[in-house]
C-alpha cells in the first residue's frame, strides 16, 4: 500500500526511543493498527502504550499522511507522524510529530478534519514544513501546521511518559 508505514521508520523509531531509555517491542508490527508498544517500569507500576508510525508521502507541494482510524484505542497510544525536509546540503533529514493520540484527536476535531473510508487524511503544505526546522517560523498560513507546530520532533512527550510515576 501507499501510505503504509515502512519497516525502516519503524526501526529508526525503536532505535530513537532505546536512546532515549524507552523499553519499545512490536508484536504488531505491520498489523496497520499497532507499530509498537513502549513500557515504563517505575517501581512497582508497570504501563503500557502503544504507538503507531506513519510515513507522509511528498505529493507535488505537500507532505500527506493517511492515517487509519483503528488505530485510537481506549488504551495509552500516541502517533508518530515521519517526513523528510532537504538540508542545507540538499540531503533529505527526518523529522517527526510525536503526539499523544487523545492530543491528535483534540486538533483534529478543532480543525474539523473528517475522515473518509475509515481513513482520516492530512495534507501540509511542504514549504510550511520547511519553515518548522528553522528558528523563525513566519508565513505559516496552515491552521494544521500551527496546531501540530508544538509537537514537531518532540520525542520528550514519548521520554516524559516513560519516566513519569504513576500514584
Amino acid at each position: 500500500m501507499y501510505f503504509e508505514t515502512g519497516g525502516l521508520d519503524e526501526l529508526d523509531t525503536q532505535i530513537k526511543l532505546f536512546e532515549l531509555g524507552v523499553e519499545s517491542f512490536s508484536p504488531y508490527a505491520s498489523t496497520g493498527k499497532v507499530d509498537m508498544i513502549v513500557r515504563s517500569d517505575k517501581n512497582q507500576h508497570v504501563r503500557y502504550a502503544d504507538i503507531k508510525v506513519c510515513t507522509g508521502r511528498r505529493e507535488k507541494q505537500k507532505i500527506v499522511w493517511k492515517l487509519e482510524i483503528s488505530f485510537f484505542m481506549n488504551n495509552e497510544s500516541f502517533l508518530i507522524l515521519s517526513f523528510r525536509l532537504p538540508t542545507e546540503d540538499e540531503t533529505l533529514e527526518k523529522h517527526h510529530f510525536i503526539i499523544r493520540s487523545d492530543q491528535f484527536l483534540e486538533i483534529l476535531k478543532k480543525e474539523k478534519i473528517m475522515s473518509k473510508e475509515n481513513y482520516w487524511v492530512l495534507s501540509l503544505p511542504y514549504s510550511e514544513l520547511q519553515q518548522l526546522d528553522k528558528k523563525k517560523q513566519k508565513n505559516l498560513k496552515s491552521k494544521l501546521v500551527k496546531a501540530l507546530r508544538p509537537y514537531f520532533d518532540k520525542w520528550a512527550t514519548i521520554a516524559n511518559w516513560a519516566h513519569k510515576v504513576e500514584e
